[in-house]
């Protein structure tokens, strides 16, 4: 029963009893019954007592947090990403992703067949293992292995040899059997897997070297802007949850909700030439994309065994820089998982420039008054959160309120938000209140932590 329905019960039970069931000296004697009081007691706890009944009165309270952004290590949807693909991690760096290349040619058999079963299944339930979520590309043309092209278009597709890159064999992309079996796929593959949890980010790809939209130096060999923007709206159409990001801001992705990877991050990803990524990003109006949709990419693999040294040297841009510049959420760094940190140092460098990549929610301030309790949320990281998240709040007996929370942008202030919280029990030291973040897009295996400490008040946080 809520505390004010026993409150109102007492008020109109008692004065009836008494006078139906009492004698004067036990009327009297029941009268002379009136709360003991310390006089060093709080508001929050003063106590009316009659019998086996405890009533407690409104409480006031106020409470101010300590920001702590190393306890989200492992939050979900930022940081450093390895591919197991390229071999198993040495050291247990902090993650809560893995990313995975994936040739169509595991992931379709004919014109609209799909082996979607054998091809990704594996790869999703291998990660889900590792309490990891997913960011894949599936390609047709890696340089240096062999075509990802399907084998029932073997003999249909042109392909174009070329030596750059360690060499391989470029698809013919006006190909007409080569564009319905695309098409195909984005349709098969976004009803199969669109709002999947298992999936973080899908990176576009297909299309071009390591299915990063180019074949440079051959790039009279890549589809002009009609084609590419029909390849972005099946994307957008047959994915309305999962997020999506593609290489560069090209054809008509600044008019869509599509992030961005670069793929060359902190070598070419901040200054004044035409092709570096962030100033593509400008020169396209879509350098705020990041508002709505994440900004990814790989570290550059020829910095990612220096630029963490305390003495690094120049052949990369400033990290952080390039961080405050994109926006960037999350990236792949597979020598920070396979042992290329050299010292303890240079890890806990790498482990800090993890934790500046993406969100940092932190409550800053509670305050309980009339049955309310108002909440100052901040985002003192680089970028949102990008998925439906809520905050829930649970008292001692488990009842838990949700709130769905806006999305919080980097730098902005948001109004408090506010639980009535007349139905829960009243906070005490042995039955705190505990605020919590929830996300149906993240694994049940996960959480997502406010960089905030926990404290030891009697509201709380996970």
């Amino acid at each position: 029963m809520r505390i004010d329905t026993f409150l109102l019960a007492f008020l109109i039970l008692t004065p009836l009893l008494a006078g139906c069931l009492a004698t004067d000296e036990q009327t009297q004697s029941l009268q002379q019954q009136d709360p003991i009081v310390p006089e060093d007691a709080t508001e929050q706890e003063v106590l009316i007592e009659q019998e086996d009944i405890i009533i407690k009165e409104n409480i006031n309270f106020e409470v101010n947090f300590t920001y702590d952004l190393h306890r989200t290590a492992e939050n979900p949807l930022r940081g450093f990403y390895t591919n197991y693909d390229w071999g198993e991690p040495v050291y247990d760096f902090p993650a809560s992703l893995e990313f995975a290349y994936i040739p169509l040619s595991e992931l379709m058999s004919g014109p609209s067949n799909f082996t979607f079963d054998t091809g990704l299944e594996p790869r999703l339930v291998a990660a889900e293992g590792r309490a990891h979520q997913l960011i894949l590309r599936p390609y047709i043309d890696y340089p240096n292995k062999a075509s990802g092209l399907p084998s029932f278009l073997e003999g249909q597709v042109e392909m174009r040899s070329y030596s750059e890159h360690g060499g391989g064999m470029s698809p013919d992309y006006n190909n007409s059997q080569l564009r319905q079996a695309l098409s195909s796929f984005i349709q098969a593959f976004g009803q199969a897997y669109d709002g999947d949890n298992r999936i973080a980010v899908i990176q576009l790809g297909l299309l071009g070297f390591w299915g990063e939209w180019h074949t440079w130096p051959h790039s009279e060999w890549f589809p002009g802007d009609e084609y590419l923007n029909e390849i972005l709206d099946l994307y957008d159409q047959s994915f309305n949850h999962t997020l999506l990001q593609v290489r560069y801001p090209v054809a008509n992705t600044p008019n869509l909700e599509i992030g961005f990877h670069d793929d060359s991050f902190a070598h070419s990803t901040i200054g004044d030439v035409e092709w570096y990524f962030h100033t593509r990003l400008v020169a396209s109006s879509a350098d705020e994309h990041w508002k709505h949709s994440p900004v990814g990419g790989e570290l550059r693999p020829e910095v990612q065994q220096s630029i963490f040294e305390d003495d690094s040297n120049s052949q990369h841009q400033n990290f952080t820089q390039c961080v405050e510049a994109t926006h960037a959420s999350m990236l792949l760094n597979y020598a920070a998982f396979s042992g290329g940190l050299n010292s303890t140092n240079e890890t806990q460098n790498a482990e800090n420039a993890a934790l500046s990549l993406g969100y940092a929610l932190h409550v800053s301030h509670a305050n309980l008054s009339n049955n309310q309790l108002n909440l100052t949320i901040e985002n003192r990281g680089i970028a949102p959160f990008y998925y439906p998240l809520s905050i829930q709040l649970t008292d001692g007996e488990n009842t838990t309120l949700t709130l769905e929370l806006p999305v919080y942008i980097a730098g902005q202030t948001e109004s408090p938000i506010s639980f009535d919280v007349s139905s829960l029990q009243l906070p005490s030291n042995d039955s705190v209140w505990t605020l919590s973040l929830y996300s149906e897009s993240i694994l049940p295996s996960q959480h997502i932590l406010f960089a905030t400490s926990p404290g030891n008040a009697l509201i709380q946080v996970e």
